[in-house]
C-alpha cells in the first residue's frame, strides 16, 4: 500500500529531474553526455520506449548489427527496384504485395509506439501502392483506359479502409480523394459536355452527405467526423474544379463563381465554428 501511494510522488519528482536536466541541457551549463547520461538514469520510461532500435538516440549508440540491418534493407529496395521489370510477373505481384505488407504492418505495429514512424511507413507503403501499380501497368502495356481506374479505385478503397483502421485522418482523406477523382473521370466521360447545374447537382448532395455524416458519427465513431468533414468542405468546391480542370469549354465566370463559393465557405465556417470544431475534434 505504502509503495502505491508513494508512486505519484516519486513520478512527480522524476519528472521534475529531468525537467532540470533538459535545463541544464539548453543553458550548457553540463556536458551533453552527462546529460544523456542522467537522463537515461532516471527515464525508465524512455528507457522502454528506446528499446525500439530505430529511435535516434539508439542509432546514436547502436551497434553494428543496426546499422548492418539498415544497410540491408536499403540494399534490398534497390536491388528489387533495378531487377522488378525482369522477375516474371507472378514474382513481381508477389513481391509488390510483401513490400506493401511490411509497410503497412509495421506501421499497424508502431502506431501506437511511435506515431512518426508509423505515419512514414503508411506513407511509403501508400506511394508504393500507386507506384507499383503504374508500374506493373507500364511493363505489361496494359490498357491504361481500363486499369488505371482500376488501380485509383483500389488505392482509394485501400486508403480509406487503412486510414481508418490506424486512425491516420490524412490517408482516409487521400483514399476518399481518389474516389472522387474516379467518380469524376466516370462522369466526365459519360456527360462530357454537361452544364454546371449538372455538375452542381453532381458534387452538392454528396458535399451534404459527407457533412452529415460528420455529424451523425462524431459520438459513435472516433477518428472520422474530421476526415468526412474534410471531404465534405473540398465537395463544395469541386463542381468549379471540375469545370476548369477536367472541361475544355466552360464560362469565363466559373473561376469567380469559385471565389464566391470560397468565401462562402469561410463564411459559414467562421459562423458556424463553435459547432463544428465542437464535433470534428470529439
Amino acid at each position: 500500500m505504502g509503495g502505491k501511494r508513494d508512486e505519484p510522488v516519486n513520478l512527480e519528482k522524476r519528472d521534475t529531474i529531468l525537467n532540470e536536466i533538459q535545463y541544464w541541457r539548453k543553458s550548457r551549463l553540463l556536458p551533453e553526455q552527462y546529460c544523456d547520461f542522467l537522463t537515461n538514469l532516471y527515464d525508465d520510461e524512455n528507457a522502454v520506449k528506446d528499446s525500439n532500435p530505430i529511435s535516434l538516440q539508439n542509432l546514436q549508440q547502436g551497434s553494428i548489427k543496426i546499422w548492418l540491418f539498415g544497410f540491408g534493407i536499403i540494399s534490398l529496395f534497390f536491388l528489387i527496384s533495378i531487377y522488378f521489370s525482369v522477375f516474371p510477373w507472378p514474382l513481381q505481384i508477389a513481391t509488390a504485395l510483401s513490400v506493401l505488407i511490411v509497410c503497412y504492418g509495421y506501421a499497424a505495429i508502431f502506431r501506437k509506439r511511435n506515431r512518426m514512424i508509423s505515419l512514414m511507413l503508411t506513407g511509403i507503403g501508400s506511394l508504393l501502392t500507386l507506384g507499383f501499380g503504374l508500374w506493373l501497368i507500364s511493363l505489361h502495356h496494359l490498357d491504361p483506359d481500363f486499369w488505371q481506374p482500376i488501380l485509383i479505385g483500389t488505392c482509394g478503397l485501400l486508403w480509406c479502409v487503412l486510414g481508418f483502421v490506424l486512425r491516420i485522418g490524412i490517408l482516409q482523406y487521400c483514399g476518399y480523394a481518389f474516389w472522387a477523382l474516379l467518380y469524376a473521370g466516370f462522369f466526365g466521360g459519360m456527360r462530357p459536355d454537361a452544364s454546371m447545374l449538372e455538375l452542381e447537382l453532381l458534387w452538392l448532395p454528396l458535399c451534404v452527405l459527407m457533412v452529415w455524416l460528420s455529424w451523425l458519427l462524431h459520438y459513435r465513431v472516433s477518428g472520422v467526423a474530421g476526415v468526412y468533414f474534410a471531404v465534405g468542405a473540398t465537395l463544395w468546391l469541386l463542381p468549379e474544379l471540375d469545370a476548369l480542370l477536367l472541361r475544355h469549354d466552360y464560362p469565363q465566370w466559373i473561376a469567380f463563381l469559385l471565389l464566391a463559393k470560397i468565401a462562402a465557405e469561410l463564411a459559414l465556417l467562421f459562423i458556424f465554428r463553435k459547432k463544428w470544431i465542437a464535433w470534428v475534434a470529439t
